[in-house]
């Protein structure tokens, strides 16, 4: 009777045991979310029902170098020869231009919330960078978190987005209409004012830390047109022969910058320099040692995405 008992006893924590490790593989796997972040190597690969892709964690060019709209097949990111999209990039303070972060060494895990990468300070780059990744379904939610091991004097960090051939460019502009105070949302289109790269700043004093010299710094030193200053820190880039359109936001507070290359005519709109690019400006202020700043970009992905929707989608992530 008691080896019965014992056995019964066995088998019921056993069997609580093999329900407890699938319920994990169920949980880890994402599969109930309708997510899933993988390892291969320093490949990190995930899927929702409107997504797919992976994020390149380690050596040059990391970044999420594929990004693919699962109900059209349209890949968004152009990952092949550049990194994709949300790559940390360029880092400026004190008058410098520092190592661009997307091909600086990484901590990589993942966590209950999706995909967690941190590029460590070294002597070179005096700041912790981390970057936490979360899909939800359409939507891509990135938090950035700075640590600074020394003062810096008007620190920025950009962070850049490359898109696939074919995504013509739109940015929600300030008016520069007399009397107009109403925002819009305009194609960032070719014109002789704009030359290749168009800065929407978020005002003037903005405008005059972007202009103090930091951008002439090789390499890649970059001449900006300033056609407007930004209504709300959104711009997307929208697929003229599909409609799939990737929708980025700034952060409401922290993004204090966004450049664009501009389109070329719009039935074929790829920017003459190639880049299919929205880059977002973070920062842009005077940081202490020891202190810490964190600012959020937002991706939504979808197909002829109103502008009414558009708005409300900022209206969520801004409140």
């Amino acid at each position: 009777m008691k080896n019965n008992m014992k056995r019964r006893t066995f088998l019921k924590t056993a069997g609580a045991s093999v329900a407890a490790v699938a319920l994990a593989q169920v949980s880890a796997s994402g599969a109930e979310e309708g997510k899933v972040w993988r390892a291969e190597g320093a490949d990190y690969h995930f899927q929702t029902d409107i997504v797919s892709g992976r994020y390149l964690t380690a050596g040059k060019y990391q970044g999420m170098r594929s990004l693919v709209h699962r109900p059209t097949g349209v890949e968004i990111a152009s990952g092949e020869k550049l990194p994709g999209l949300v790559a940390p990039y360029r880092v400026f303070g004190n008058g410098k231009r520092y190592g661009d972060v997307r091909d600086r060494a990484t901590q990589v895990e993942l966590t209950s919330d999706g995909l967690r990468i941190t590029h460590p300070a070294d002597v070179e780059n005096p700041f912790d960078i981390t970057s936490c990744y979360t899909w939800n379904a359409d939507t891509l939610d990135v938090r950035y978190t700075i640590k600074l091991n020394a003062d810096m004097r008007g620190f920025e960090m950009g962070v850049a987005s490359y898109l696939s051939p074919g995504f013509r460019a739109f940015v929600a502009r300030q008016s520069n209409n007399w009397g107009e105070t109403a925002s819009r949302i305009v194609p960032v289109d070719v014109n002789p004012m704009t030359d290749v790269y168009a800065l929407f700043p978020r005002n003037e004093a903005a405008m005059k830390t972007i202009f103090d010299g930091r951008w002439d710094h090789p390499p890649y030193p970059v001449r900006y047109a300033v056609p407007a200053y930004f209504a709300q820190a959104l711009a997307y880039r929208r697929h003229v022969q599909s409609g799939v359109m990737a929708v980025g936001m700034g952060d409401p507070k922290e993004c204090y910058a966004i450049c664009i290359p501009v389109n070329n005519p719009a039935e074929n709109p790829d920017p003459a320099n190639g880049y299919q690019g929205i880059y977002f400006y973070l920062f842009g202020k005077d940081m202490n040692k020891g202190e810490t700043a964190s600012a959020r970009i937002r991706w939504v992905v979808g197909k002829d995405i109103s502008e009414q929707e558009i708005l409300k989608r900022w209206e969520s992530f801004a409140g």
